[in-house]
């Protein structure tokens, strides 16, 4: 500890002397854990043992608030603007991170155990034992910058977003089953309005404020000068009228010429939120649309509920309702109910319901048993109707200071489908030392 709190003073010196043009809050934290956990595939019974893990991390913070600049005397109308925020030094040494893209041509890959199958990167010390490469970096600042001419703003840093994507998809999982354990097919709604909104270089553009409206002109370019690059443009505007807000856009790639547009409203009145939207792109005659919309009831400290539907022309209805409960102490209890393609004709009907729940029982102001559960039950057409379970169960105890035990079973698929490929059933049971 003292050598960190030494090694704290000096960097904390460093970055007041190095940064002493900007407003500078340096800060160090340190963490640190091991973790020893033990595991067994219940299906092959085989497959079983020890892993040992460990993570430090070290994050000096240079910047923490935003630090402004803008050239010219106070009151003036015409200048330039900049802010910055958010700026760190990173050091990881987690054994299960991959090795920096930029590290990887500096170390060597060691097969520890013989099996020709190399998990983790390793460096080889001059004593020619290996080590794991701890991972160093500087987050980049958040960087913002503008021209200010009057009422309107000219964008100079970061580029300004061409997407018109105003409804948002409600079923967009991933396909990874063991993942997220919904057995759904994957949707997103991501048509072609949004995609021509990525032109991938770079953009400007001038935003207009007066009183409520926003308006907003951006042009981009698919390339930079080096290379042979198309162009785009778009108008947005933003209408704030008391708790609602209304919003529309449009974009137009000039060499694909698919024109895209869309639009949204968004209101809150007390407890409850509204919002709804769509988007929708013209490509050869043909017109793809996509239309959502939700609502979110939240009573503070008693329930939150959701409910969310999307549509698109080229996928069905999808929907999903949810509730939260907030109301008993050290207790967490949500659950979720999705119907996908509940209409249309391109696909059956698939459902799913997840429930989560768990009780922190208190020993002390540290202690604690925590039991937890995660059941999810789903249907989906693409693997011939079959139903699957799948059940996460939990108990997690503080007992002793900095210790963490915690034993975990996890069935991902209670009704044994051979549809279903790969581990169902495992037990793991852990130990955590952490600072």
């Amino acid at each position: 500890m003292k050598k960190l709190a030494v090694l704290s003073i000096a960097l904390l010196m460093l970055a007041s002397l190095v940064f002493a043009e900007v407003m500078v809050e340096p800060k160090v934290a340190f963490s640190g854990s091991g973790t020893l956990s033990w595991g067994i595939d219940l299906d092959t019974t085989a497959d079983s043992g020890f892993l040992n893990e460990t993570a430090v991390n070290l994050t000096v913070t240079f910047i923490a608030a935003s630090t402004e600049t803008k050239g010219g005397a106070e009151g003036d109308m015409v200048y330039g603007y900049i802010g910055l925020k958010d700026m760190a030094l990173v050091l990881n040494t987690d054994n299960n991170k991959d090795l920096p893209a930029d590290m990887a041509e500096k170390a060597t890959t060691v097969d520890l155990d013989g099996d020709a199958a190399v998990a983790d990167t390793y460096v080889t010390a001059p004593d020619g034992d290996t080590i794991s490469v701890p991972t160093a970096f500087l987050t980049p600042p958040t960087v913002e910058a503008y021209v200010v001419l009057g009422p309107a703003k000219w964008f100079i840093y970061a580029a300004p977003d061409l997407a018109i994507s105003y409804a948002a998809a409600v079923e967009d999982e991933s396909a990874d089953d063991d993942v997220n354990y919904w057995a759904e097919d994957e949707e997103t709604n991501g048509i072609t309005t949004d995609a021509t909104g990525d032109f991938g270089a770079g953009a400007t553009g001038v935003e207009f404020a007066a009183g409520p409206v926003t308006i907003t002109g951006l042009i981009a370019s698919a390339g930079d000068w080096t290379v042979a690059g198309s162009y785009g443009a778009a108008a947005k505007v933003a209408l704030v009228l008391g708790p609602a807000t209304i919003k529309a856009g449009f974009n137009f790639p000039f060499t694909a010429a698919t024109p895209g547009f869309g639009g949204s409203i968004g209101l809150t009145a007390g407890p409850i939120a509204v919002n709804a939207g769509f988007d929708g792109v013209a490509s050869s005659g043909v017109f793809n649309y996509e239309v959502a919309g939700g609502l979110t009831l939240t009573l503070p400290d008693v329930l939150t509920l959701t409910a969310n539907a999307a549509m698109g022309d080229v996928w069905n209805l999808d929907a999903e309702v949810g509730a939260t409960l907030t109301a008993v102490p050290n207790l967490n209890f949500a659950a979720n109910l999705g119907l996908w393609d509940l209409v249309g004709t391109t696909s059956a009907l698939e459902w799913g319901v997840k429930v989560d729940a768990g009780y922190k029982v208190a020993m002390g102001d540290v202690n604690y048993i925590k039991p937890n559960v995660t059941a999810y039950i789903s249907q989906e057409n693409a693997t011939g109707s079959t139903l699957r379970v799948v059940i996460i169960g939990s108990l997690t105890a503080v007992l002793i200071p900095n210790t963490t035990f915690t034993v975990t079973y996890t069935d991902k698929d209670l009704t044994d489908s051979t549809d279903f490929a790969g581990t169902d059933r495992l037990l793991t049971i852990a130990t955590k030392v952490a600072y």
